[in-house]
């Protein structure tokens, strides 16, 4: 357990304590937290935050039920592709916001995963308009760009020059520089490449996450791309893209036309 205090010159003060694991199953401190119930109660001037990482408090404890009875519970479990469309339609009802379907599934596809970046989009939403349509999101949202990533890698090795093209330029659009999106590129083919090879010496899921020191879940979703792929095929994309990152930082080629040329050159 480790507690954090802010300021002492505020008004209001707070105290936040993290590794609060005496408020899970898994607890073996055995810590008495009697103090905090009374703190919580009898001094609004101080609040009191608990992070504690487990996926349920143990409310089987007397105490544990009474702190959560005079506390907000905020869930911090972190979104994937199957929680992510429920997660929408709640912070839609929330919000009072109608969204159409298909500017739903528009928006789901281009959202990434971070609950505080959706939940700012959706807030953006309301301020224009009660009902969104799939023109509104378009005109309004700003793209994931790592969600793109992987939708480039995947027109990549698709041969489907119109949409990898069509994703180069809403980087553009970004302001994102050529040198910035090749190195982007590179980094997710790369760590396809290592996924991939740990998967051909025959490694779990949960090995190569500890091995690569990734997410679990960003190994899982690799794990899949990276069955369509040779670790060969991975490597020789992987070694045109080093040899069109030097030429770009030596001039050689003008940047926007040099992406755009390697594009064409692989698809032929």
């Amino acid at each position: 357990m480790r507690w954090i205090p802010f300021s002492i010159f505020d008004d209001d003060k707070m105290i936040v304590i993290e590794n609060a694991t005496f408020l899970s199953s898994k607890d073996t401190t055995k810590y008495d937290i009697k103090g905090f119930i009374d703190r919580s109660t009898n001094d609004e001037s101080v609040i009191l935050v608990f992070c504690c990482p487990s996926d349920k408090l143990d409310t089987r404890k007397k105490a544990v039920k009474e702190l959560i009875s005079k506390s907000n519970v905020y869930p911090c479990i972190a979104l994937d592709e199957k929680s992510l469309p429920g997660y929408i339609n709640e912070e839609l009802k929330k919000l009072n916001l109608k969204m159409d379907r298909d500017a739903i599934k528009w928006f789901s596809a281009r959202a990434g995963f971070d609950a505080l970046r959706i939940e700012q989009e959706l807030i953006k939403f309301k301020t224009f308009n009660d009902h969104i349509t799939l023109k509104d999101v378009q005109d309004l949202m700003v793209c994931e760009p790592l969600n793109d990533v992987f939708k480039m890698v995947d027109a990549l090795f698709e041969r489907n020059a119109l949409r990898l093209l069509a994703y180069y330029r809403n980087f553009r659009k970004l302001n994102m520089e050529p040198v910035a999106i090749n190195g982007l590129l590179s980094g997710q083919i790369r760590f396809l490449f290592q996924v991939r090879v740990l998967m051909d010496q025959g490694n779990s899921k949960e090995e190569i996450a500890r091995r690569l020191k990734a997410h679990p879940y960003r190994v899982q979703i690799n794990m899949q791309r990276a069955y369509n792929f040779t670790s060969d095929e991975l490597l020789e994309k992987l070694s045109i893209l080093a040899k069109l990152d030097q030429d770009m930082k030596m001039g050689l080629v003008d940047k926007d036309e040099g992406f755009e040329q390697f594009i064409l050159g692989m698809l032929q």
